[in-house]
Formats: structure tokens, sequence, C-alpha cells
């Protein structure tokens, strides 16, 4: 059956636009099986694949220099042209981090990125917020600067950074943010370490494109980089 969206699929276009729609309206699994008439494991296949295409994306549009979610070839495509604009594929390094789940938030320019910091502790992030030098040590404040703010998921609480405070703009859109993240992973009722940083990416899309139509810009991300089951 052909579907330009999901290659492989033995689902029609329409049912699979119908899923995606159900998605950028932010229901969960269970309520787009029950409406969409699809099985609660084949939509929750769906979703991951999205979510990985998802954080794919995110992840061209990093501007940090070395972000710790590191790209691994190998679970790239072996056929894929990487110099032709083929995304990368990304394994979360998710399942090494030690509690608690710790990421950063910087703004620049008109977007938002966030990136997990498995090598930062609760004691750091104290550190950082009252500007210690004792972090200078650990070879951690430069690169702590890069962010206006650090959540830990395991207090679920944002912790503003000083030096960034003075910008107004960029802390309400940290703070815009957080509210954000917070309310959806709240709807999980216990986030899956192993999937923290594809629901972090999701709400980081979510967010950029906040002020757009979520479905229109979902479908042009899979025309250019369709799912596939294989």
């Amino acid at each position: 059956m052909k579907n330009k969206y999901l290659k492989g699929a033995h689902l029609s276009e329409r049912k699979f636009k119908e899923i995606l729609r159900l998605f950028a309206d932010d229901l969960t699994a269970t309520q787009i099986a029950n409406i969409s008439g699809v099985s609660r494991v084949t939509i929750n296949s769906y979703l991951k694949k999205l979510r990985h295409q998802i954080a794919r994306y995110c992840e061209t549009l990093h501007p940090l220099p070395t972000p710790v979610v590191a790209y691994d070839s190998r679970h790239s495509d072996p056929h894929a042209d990487h110099d032709s604009g083929t995304l990368v594929a990304v394994k979360p390094e998710v399942d090494r981090i030690i509690k608690p789940v710790i990421f950063g938030i910087c703004r620049l320019s008109d977007r938002l990125h966030t990136e997990i910091l498995p090598d930062v502790s609760r004691s750091m992030i104290h550190a950082a917020t009252r500007g210690r030098s004792v972090l200078e040590s650990l070879g951690a404040a430069e690169r702590l600067r890069r962010f206006n703010g650090l959540v830990d998921l395991g207090q679920y609480r944002l912790y503003r950074l000083g030096n960034q405070s003075s910008d107004t703009h960029q802390m309400d859109d940290v703070d815009a943010f957080w509210g954000l993240t917070k309310h959806r992973l709240a709807k999980f009722k216990g986030l899956n370490r192993n999937t923290a940083y594809l629901h972090l990416k999701e709400c980081e899309y979510r967010f950029n494109h906040r002020n757009d139509d979520l479905f229109m810009v979902l479908l042009e991300l899979l025309k250019t980089y369709p799912l596939t089951l294989s």
C-alpha cells in the first residue's frame, strides 16, 4: 500500500494522516488508538518512530558544539548519503544516565534548544546558580554558561542561571517552555528514563512550532524524511 509518509506500512496514507493529526493535537497513544481504530501496539510503534525522526531533526539544528547525545553510526542507514541532507540516526544515551535526569535549555535567535547533561549533578547546579567558582575545577562552569536554565527532572524544577537573568525575553521563553514540558510529561504519570530524550525533543519541537499548524509542519518533515518500518 503506497504511503509516502510511512514506507512499508500496511496502512493507507489517509489513515496515517488521521493518526498524525491526532498526534499533533497532543493526544495520548491510548486516545489515538481509540479514535483511529488502530491497535495500541501499532500506534506506540508509529509514535516512537515519529519521535525519533523529530529528535533527529532537532539535532541537525543544535547550535552547541559537542552535544552530549551522540550520533551512533551503527544505527544509521548504511546506504544513506549523509552529504545530501539525509538525517543521521541518533542514539540517546539516556539509558546510561545516573539519576537525576538533568537537561539544559538555551535560546538562540528565534529557537529554543535542549541538551541532556549526564555529567551534571544537583550540587553542580546549585553551585552554578550561586556563581561558585568551585565549578571551574570540575570543568563545568564554561559549559553551563551556555544555558539560560537547567532542569532537574527528578525534582521537576527549573533553575535559572544568574548570568542569563538579565535577558527577560530569553527567560520568558525558557519559563514558557518549562511550563509546556512539565504539563506534557505529567500526563505520563512517570517517565521512562529510556524515552526521556525523545519526549524532551518532542517538547522542544512543539514549542518551536507553537505558532504554526503542527500537523502541516509534521507533514512537511515526513515528506522529506519519511518514516520506515524496516
